[in-house]
């Protein structure tokens, strides 16, 4: 019997959207649980997650999706990528990196994405979900110590005083630790103003570029 046929990408995104035009969660589920199964984790998260939830938001801004489609739909794939995660950790045995936003920023699927991909590449992810005020960050990092903190910025940075928390965390965190941060906003970080091994990352590759190097450093 000839293997059955990889998911295409372009395809899944496709009647993600007629899915969710239709109320149809149990059709968003199974396209969900098929992507996850059948593509490699990182065109899973390139190709199609990140690519349908973009267009499902700019959906609901353009008054094309109600909110509970676009809730529906996002639902639907918070539950899945959880899942996954939960399969990748039982055999990750790499460096800890945790996966959170500041206080403020309530957008999570950045974290939740980018853990889903680490884990599935052998690290011990820590996800600890959105808003999380940086003594707090502090308080699990100094009693559970991991090598990276990777924090998803999708609010402008001025809203939350980005520079602010991450002048903050930077003094409560080890020197060791690094961190993180990328996302939509993190273009408008200003770099100049960075704490010392605080990092912006621009995109995927940027991203999988540091957890190569993290995994080389440790080893």
């Amino acid at each position: 019997m000839d293997p059955k046929p990889a998911p295409v990408p372009e395809q899944i995104v496709a009647g993600l959207l007629a899915a969710a035009d239709d109320f149809d969660m149990e059709a968003c589920d199974r396209l969900v649980v098929a992507a996850v199964a059948g593509l490699d984790p990182l065109v899973l998260i390139r190709d199609v997650v990140s690519p349908v939830l973009r267009e499902a938001g700019n959906r609901w801004h353009r008054g094309e999706m109600s909110v509970v489609q676009e809730h529906m739909l996002s639902g639907v794939v918070r539950r899945q990528l959880s899942n996954a995660l939960d399969r990748y950790l039982q055999t990750a045995d790499g460096p800890s990196v945790l996966f959170t936003t500041l206080s403020g920023e309530r957008h999570e699927m950045g974290g939740l994405m980018g853990a889903v991909l680490a884990a599935s590449r052998g690290f011990r992810a820590i996800y600890l979900g959105p808003d999380l005020p940086p003594h707090e960050i502090g308080r699990f990092c100094a009693r559970r110590p991991v090598a990276a903190l990777a924090l998803s910025l999708v609010t402008q940075p001025g809203v939350i005083d980005a520079h602010g928390q991450l002048s903050e965390l930077r003094k409560l965190v080890a020197a060791g630790i690094e961190i993180w941060v990328a996302g939509q906003a993190v273009g408008l970080l200003a770099r100049h103003d960075l704490p010392a091994g605080v990092e912006a990352i621009n995109d995927l590759a940027g991203f999988i570029e540091r957890l190569t190097r993290l995994r080389t450093r440790k080893a």
